[in-house]
Parts: structure tokens; C-alpha cells; sequence
């Protein structure tokens, strides 16, 4: 019988730096590990009860959470008491000793069998954990005990709609690449930051929004120019229009005879396109 698939949260995280450390460490700081994000779940009142064990990877593990587990406290309340749990354990260690994480979080189906665990949202989740703007933000953050990167999705459905717990103004959009996955979006917070260190925002490209992209986001490379006063770049009532009918009529007192586009602004990018219709006074 085909296992079924099943919808999950998935959770990923991995310890910074861990194949540095001499064996004895590892084990160490695995069992310490384990220890503080189940104390995290506890503390947040996350239930991961009804679903299964985590799943072991060496330096980390991803753990499958099941429905009943409330996003939004995972995102906002469970990270919090994690980072500050991790932050107690950095004032007691050596640098030897260092326990700092990358964490994931993402969601969808997926299937088990005898031998473990699969499916295209766990791979996502995996490759998530180890993107390279996730990592620089954590290097990046020194005060900080972990650094979050969510899938589009996730973002889409818990992080944007602006819970307090979640802060989600320090969340900021950077699109990656892994493996199998080619342009992809996600979210990168730092607890105790205002802004992820050493990450360089992005937004989706324009006219091809990829299936985690945010609802709204400004084309990549633009800036969003709107501004209070009706002269400023890019903005009034017909700022980046066309118009090719011939013979509109624009307030009484103007006719277009072929198109025309309308920008506000003064510099390059305002005036570029002015002079592709004929404009007389009627």
C-alpha cells in the first residue's frame, strides 16, 4: 500500500559550525540541543504530542509537527523562548562550546514508511536551513542565538498578517537557489534585530511570481516612490498609465493623437516614453 502523506509544520534546525568541534563535543552539544528546544516547546506550549519523534540529520534534526500546533506561536512565541534559551547557554560556555542555530520552518504534505521520512515540502524545508543568506545572517549577528529563514508559503500565511508575537516587520524577503529548487523566496528574521545582519533584501521579479512569492511585493529593483505630495516621482493620478486611444480627452484642454505615456518626476526615468504621442490643445 502507498504510504499516505500527511500535512505537517515542519521545523529544521541546524547547530552553526558543529563539524569544527572534536567528537566528544558534538555528542555534547546534540544532547544539549535536544534538551533546550524541548524545554522551548514546553515553555511556548507547543504540543508536539500527536505527532512523531524528530527526525536526527548529525548536527541537527527536522521535526514534524502536527496540525493542532498553532503556526503563529511557533513562529513568534516558541522562536523567542528558543533564542533566549540559547543566549543563557552562550554566558556558561566556551567558544568550543558554542550552541547558535539556523532554523527553518515550513509546511505541506509528507508521506512515511518503514525506513523515515519524504516529500517535495520536507526537501524545501531541508535546503531552507541551508541557504547562504541564512547563514551569513547568523554569522553576522553575533548577540543573537539563532537566525530564522520561513518558506514563502509560511510567510504568506503567518508571518505577514501581523501578529505582535511574530514581529514581522524584521522579517526581510531574499530569493535563493538549492538543488532542484530555482528561485525560490523566503523570510529571514534575527531575533533582537531590527533587520537581519549582513542580508541583502530582495523582492519577487516582476510578471513571474514564483508560488512562495508575497502577496504585493514590489517588483524586484523597484523601490515603492509613493510619497505624501502629489509631485513626487512616481506618483499622480496618471503616473506610469498609457493611453493610445486617439482623441481622449485629459481635464478640456488637451487631445492625444497616437500614445502617450504619463510620468511624474524630472529626472531620467520620469521623462523616458514622453514623446511617443503628439499632444494638442483642443
Amino acid at each position: 500500500m502507498r504510504p499516505k502523506a500527511q500535512l505537517y509544520s515542519i521545523l529544521v534546525v541546524d547547530i552553526e559550525k558543529f563539524g569544527r568541534r572534536a567528537n566528544p563535543v558534538q555528542l555534547w552539544l546534540r544532547e544539549q540541543l535536544y534538551g533546550i528546544v524541548r524545554a522551548a516547546f514546553t515553555e511556548s506550549s507547543i504540543d508536539w504530542s500527536g505527532g512523531p519523534e524528530p527526525s536526527d540529520r548529525g548536527d541537527g534534526f527536522f521535526w514534524l509537527l502536527p496540525g493542532s500546533v498553532d503556526r503563529t506561536d511557533l513562529t513568534g512565541r516558541f522562536v523567542e523562548v528558543l533564542d533566549q534559551r540559547l543566549r543563557a547557554h552562550a554566558r556558561t560556555s566556551s567558544e568550543e562550546g558554542a550552541l547558535r542555530l539556523r532554523v527553518a520552518l515550513h509546511q505541506g504534505d509528507v508521506a512515511g514508511d518503514a525506513h523515515g521520512w519524504a516529500g517535495e515540502e520536507l526537501n524545501t524545508a531541508c535546503r531552507l536551513v541551508d541557504i547562504p543568506p541564512l547563514r551569513t545572517a547568523l554569522a553576522s549577528a553575533p548577540r543573537a542565538g539563532l537566525a530564522l529563514a520561513v518558506s514563502g508559503e509560511w510567510h504568506r500565511h503567518v508571518v505577514r498578517h501581523d501578529d505582535p508575537s511574530v514581529a514581522s516587520r524584521t522579517f526581510r524577503c531574499v530569493t535563493f537557489d538549492a538543488k532542484e529548487i530555482h528561485g525560490a523566496h523566503a523570510w529571514i528574521r534575527v531575533p533582537g534585530y531590527d533587520a537581519p545582519p549582513g542580508v541583502s533584501a530582495t523582492r519577487p521579479a516582476p510578471g513571474a511570481p514564483s508560488r512562495d512569492a508575497a502577496p504585493g511585493a514590489a517588483p524586484a529593483g523597484r523601490e515603492d516612490r509613493r510619497a505624501d505630495h502629489p509631485g513626487a516621482p512616481g506618483s499622480g493620478p496618471f503616473a506610469g498609465a498609457h493611453f493610445d486611444r486617439v482623441g481622449q480627452v485629459f481635464g478640456g484642454d488637451q487631445i492625444v493623437h497616437g500614445g502617450q505615456t504619463f510620468q511624474w518626476g524630472s529626472g531620467p526615468e520620469e521623462t523616458a516614453g514622453r514623446g511617443e504621442g503628439k499632444a494638442e490643445a483642443s
